[in-house]
């Protein structure tokens, strides 16, 4: 929910739940990431406020209605989420959405529509989209998702109220002494292993791994690094800079050759897995997951 930001994120936070409690929406959103792991899941848990029937940010306080269980299962009617199949956003993808939004919600007073990548649109799609956005129907809302609005064309930044996320570097994590330079060492290494030697990984997973590991919040901390290590090679690819590990450089030549697309799939990947740790869920069995599932990407990457 909305309230699990209200630390991480408290100048959106505090935004968008001040709009929420005084009943001032917007018609549209642009929430610009700037690289935070966040993204999505800030946007889709502003969606579920928006669309509470009670107005409920935060879990505890809900009345345990069966409404977010459909919208994390990506089934519930006034929530229409847009994603890119490849490079680009599809002109069926918008053309979808307008017939399905053409219409006042059935369901509560609002429906929302979520568009990831909102900068994988062309141009000549932008502007069908930025009709859309301008004369929308009462009661529906445009939340747009983008690591960098200035790949937003200007019409469209300028109809949306902006929402920038805050991006913690290594040195936010690292105020907190459990993150020790062994620790970071060898979670490098396990990644550095598995770019290497692929789901041989499984086999030494202990003592690439596990041995390291004391207790749940140790495999959170590994989690990070690891996300951290994964968005510096993107930054490193995208813009020859990285931010929190440059001190690694001659590890990073070890995986030069992941693509900019597998880079980004295995950060959702740990995204996803990581919400997983506090679950009490088998946390061998979650990193022979992750390993497998890595190497799913790196199949597709090879196609």
């Amino acid at each position: 929910m909305l309230d699990d930001y209200k630390d991480t994120q408290n100048t959106a936070y505090s935004i968008l739940s001040n709009a929420i409690n005084k009943n001032r929406i917007s018609h549209a959103y642009l929430i610009e990431t700037l690289g935070s792991n966040d993204g999505f899941d800030f946007a889709l848990a502003f969606a579920k406020a928006l669309l509470c029937p009670e107005g409920k940010m935060n879990k505890k306080k809900c009345n345990n209605c069966n409404q977010c269980k459909l919208i994390d299962d990506n089934n519930y009617i006034e929530l229409e989420i847009v994603e890119t199949d490849d490079l680009w956003l599809k002109k069926e993808n918008i053309d979808k959405l307008q017939k399905d939004f053409n219409f006042k919600p059935i369901v509560g007073k609002r429906k929302i529509y979520i568009i990831k990548n909102a900068d994988k649109i062309r141009e000549s799609l932008a502007n069908t989209l930025l009709k859309f956005i301008e004369e929308p129907e009462e009661g529906i809302i445009a939340i747009l998702v983008t690591d960098n609005k200035s790949k937003i064309l200007e019409t469209i930044i300028s109809r949306c109220q902006v929402i920038s996320l805050k991006n913690y570097s290594l040195s936010f994590y690292l105020d907190s002494d459990k993150y020790s330079d062994d620790l970071i060492n060898n979670i490098i290494k396990f990644i550095n292993f598995y770019e290497q030697n692929k789901l041989e990984t499984i086999v030494f997973s202990n003592s690439l791994f596990h041995d390291y590991m004391k207790d749940r919040n140790d495999y959170l901390l590994a989690f990070n690094i690891i996300l951290m290590y994964y968005n510096d090679i993107l930054n490193y690819k995208l813009n020859g800079k990285f931010t929190n590990f440059e001190n690694y450089i001659e590890d990073y030549r070890i995986i030069n050759k992941l693509s900019i697309e597998s880079i980004l799939k295995k950060i959702n990947l740990v995204i996803k897995l990581k919400k997983k740790i506090l679950n009490n869920v088998n946390l061998n069995l979650l990193i022979d997951k992750l390993v497998i599932s890595f190497k799913k990407v790196d199949n597709n990457d090879l196609c």
